[in-house]
């Protein structure tokens, strides 16, 4: 009954918006390097997602279009609130406030609007009845409510498109990845032209539909001023329609930008480049070794040692917690600082240790900063809030 005012919604419903800074993009408060989303979206969850939830998700909004009880609709609210709590358990997501929109579907879905709903429904079955001031009025209000039904029943909809963008993408990304890294492309022209032939070969062409779709991307965008190191500068700011423009939008964005997903040599594990175009091995811990893999590789003598040792006198990461440790310690004992405050410093260094650990960007470009000691005990006197 609905179906053209629903389709009209999906392509027109802004789902999210997005700041582009010179070379990083901001969404929901939180900065990434551009070209990021292709190292979330290349990792094994996305990849082999189970998107049956998401089909019976699909199947569900398009019955409600057709007829639905009360009980419908609250079946429908609480598949789609499961369907957003299974998205919090793939790392990708993690770039969205999915909380914001399980508190809307909740508001679009509450008691009352869903009595609301129910009459829009019996009035497009039954008619308008207008024979009183009071019924036209009420017939008015209900119609202030009628594109919040309209999203309401693209939502289901929209989240299997979502599930089926990011595995498409992800299963592009896959497969370009493994032709930077056998053509050796390290530089922005060698991966213009690896992308280029990844464009023209028939295969994939037939796979991803690279000649057509998804390709075509589709947004809509407004400068923005913000000051970033104290200077004014112009962004710009894009409101998305569907996950897919964002995702190929970015994967453009980080090839330009040489921003791009290499295969670490030693543990075949992706990570993501942005200005160590020499870089072979990536900066994550092996578990085998204790050390990051970059470390094995410049000192061989690493795969002779018991891994228990290497972590304790050959690891980067663990000799600076180590040494800030230590620090922290004397300075106590100097009286320099009391205890509740030695003791916060040293919690922040743990988890500034743990975090360097699993996260590889982190590790590179800001543990050492984090780990300044006039920093750690600027941290400590926050969280204690002296």
């Amino acid at each position: 009954m609905f179906e053209k005012d629903i389709k009209y919604i999906m392509d027109t419903v802004n789902l999210f918006e997005v700041i582009y800074k010179k070379d990083t993009f901001v969404i929901d408060g939180k900065e990434y390097p551009l070209g990021y989303t292709s190292y979330s979206a290349v990792q094994p969850e996305c990849r082999f997602t189970d998107t049956t939830t998401f089909v019976e998700l699909k199947n569900l909004a398009y019955r409600l279009s057709i007829d639905f009880t009360y009980n419908d609709l609250i079946e429908y609210r609480n598949k789609l609130l499961d369907a957003i709590d299974s998205l919090k358990r793939i790392s990708f997501f993690s770039l969205f406030d999915l909380e914001k929109y399980q508190k809307r579907i909740t508001f679009l879905l509450s008691e009352e609007r869903i009595n609301q709903y129910i009459e829009i429904y019996s009035i497009y079955q039954n008619g308008f009845d207008l024979s009183t001031t009071e019924e036209a009025d009420h017939a008015d209000d209900l119609m202030k409510s009628l594109d919040d039904y309209y999203t309401v029943l693209a939502v289901g909809r929209i989240l299997n498109n979502t599930i089926n963008d990011l595995k498409h993408y992800s299963a592009l990304v896959f497969q370009m990845t493994h032709k930077i890294v056998e053509r050796g492309s390290r530089t922005k022209s060698q991966l213009a032209d690896a992308f280029g032939d990844f464009l023209s070969d028939p295969y994939l062409s037939f796979a991803f539909h690279t000649d057509q779709q998804p390709f075509r991307t589709k947004a809509s965008m407004i400068p923005v001023v913000e000051t970033l190191d104290g200077k004014s500068c112009i962004f710009r700011k894009v409101w998305y329609n569907h996950l897919k423009d964002f995702l190929y939008i970015d994967l453009f964005e980080g090839y330009m930008h040489g921003h791009y997903l290499w295969q670490c040599g030693i543990c075949d594990d992706y990570f993501f480049m942005t200005t160590a175009h020499k870089q072979l091995y990536c900066s994550k811990v092996n578990p085998q070794y204790g050390v990051p893999c970059a470390y094995v590789a410049k000192h061989p003598e690493v795969l002779q040692r018991k891994p228990e040792q290497q972590k304790k006198t050959a690891s980067p990461y663990y000799l600076l917690w180590k040494r800030r440790s230590d620090l922290i310690r004397k300075n106590k004992s100097l009286g320099k600082y009391d205890e509740a405050v030695s003791a916060k410093a040293k919690e922040y260094i743990d988890n500034c240790f743990e975090l360097a650990q699993v996260d590889f960007e982190y590790a590179l470009t800001q543990y050492e900063n984090d780990m300044e000691i006039t920093n750690v005990y600027q941290k400590a006197m926050e969280m204690l809030n002296v």
